[in-house]
């Protein structure tokens, strides 16, 4: 009848709609779980110009996803930046620190990513 007239006339258009709104709906799909740039800013504590080494590894379920380490020489600023990639989800953030003498200290925090702005964790660590 008219109707599969039209729908034979028309094809090619109707097919590239479909594949448009196919590829939308896998974009939207997937979307949620793309990696994401987190910026973290790491809070040293009033003892930082005794720290020579950090050590900080993201894990999620146990399993370590990056991980980054920084050297200062003639100790850590107050302050340490930094941006990692991430899928979304909730992260432990395990920091060890190797002071210029003594004990090396750690410490386990939380992060959710993704997360607007810069991401502010203050690290009290502790000697082990």
């Amino acid at each position: 009848g008219p109707l599969r007239a039209w729908f034979e006339a028309h094809r090619r258009s109707l097919s590239r709609v479909v594949a448009l709104v196919g590829g939308v709906v896998v974009v939207l799909a997937l979307f949620p779980h793309v990696p994401r740039k987190v910026d973290v800013e790491f809070e040293l504590g009033p003892t930082h110009q005794e720290i020579v080494e950090v050590r900080v590894a993201y894990l999620q379920d146990g399993e370590e996803l990056h991980g980054v380490s920084f050297s200062f020489p003639g100790g850590a600023p107050g302050q340490l930046r930094h941006s990692v990639t991430l899928p979304p989800g909730d992260f432990e953030v395990h920091a060890e620190f190797r002071p210029n003498r003594g004990l090396s200290r750690e410490t386990v925090r939380k992060l959710h990513a993704p997360a607007q702005g810069v991401v502010k964790i203050r690290l009290e660590p502790r000697a082990r």
